[in-house]
């Protein structure tokens, strides 16, 4: 039996406040997973696991359970491609794809270059998908990648604007038990030599103070000396506190007892 499906072992009582991340380990570091109320944020350097988690998370949504919350995807790409191979690798190799039969045609992908295509995106189209289709999680992949881009011509009045009325938008989504994770960029980066005791202790979230007010869970993933982890950062009811985990063919698990 591989790591992955030993950690694999979701609760028999799965909580409707929460989607399961697929690992019983992290579920427990998160008290039963990514909640369905508010914005989570996932944030860190590249590679250190945040879309590769996110991708997992694409697959728990549509785990039927005995409420009848099996449900879709929205993803919301801003500055790369859907990962699609990646995607079809855990669809193929996947325990929780292979349990539940998931395919990946209850995945809707949006690719998105400007802040006013990522305001209309979020405010005007996804209630319309949300009266076609069952909704279960809405992905942003990345928040800050159109603001970013616009920086030289958006001036912060406009910019605050956007981000309070996308942050308004997606709170409303939430309401409805559509889980909702924005993953976003660093100001600045991780230095292996600032980090000690396995917490990030250098940067912080882009877009500044206005979109950190949006946010409901803030969790922070690092890569250093070949190990990637979770942080638990700011949030109204988890402490702080830290998980090793890793990347596989099969997916995302905890690999240590939460610090």
């Amino acid at each position: 039996m591989s790591n992955f499906q030993t950690a694999y072992k979701l609760s028999k009582n799965l909580n409707d406040n929460f989607l399961t991340t697929g690992c019983k380990i992290i579920d427990n570091l998160l008290r039963g997973g990514i909640s369905r109320r508010g914005i989570t944020q996932f944030y860190g350097i590249a590679g250190s696991g945040k879309t590769q988690l996110a991708l997992q998370l694409c697959l728990t949504s549509q785990i039927p359970t005995s409420n009848g919350h099996q449900a879709g995807v929205i993803y919301i790409c801003t500055e790369a491609k859907f990962p699609s191979r990646r995607f079809q690798q855990l669809l193929q190799m996947s325990p929780i794809a292979k349990k539940y039969n998931i395919n990946g045609n209850k995945v809707f992908i949006e690719h998105i270059s400007t802040v006013d295509d990522l305001e209309s995106c979020i405010v005007h189209k996804i209630p319309v998908m949300l009266t076609r289709e069952k909704i279960g999680l809405i992905v942003i992949d990345s928040i800050a990648a159109p603001y970013r881009v616009e920086y030289e011509t958006l001036n912060l009045k406009d910019r605050a604007k956007s981000l309070r009325s996308i942050g308004r938008a997606l709170h409303n989504y939430s309401k409805n038990n559509i889980c909702i994770i924005c993953i976003n960029q660093l100001t600045a980066a991780i230095d292996d030599n600032l980090i000690t005791d396995r917490v990030c202790n250098n940067g912080t979230p882009a877009l500044g103070i206005i979109w950190a007010c949006q946010v409901t869970n803030s969790f922070c993933f690092c890569k250093f000396n070949d190990q990637r982890h979770i942080h638990t950062r700011e949030s109204p009811y988890l402490d702080r506190k830290t998980l090793t985990f890793c990347i596989n063919n099969e997916g995302v698990y905890g690999l240590d007892e939460i610090t």
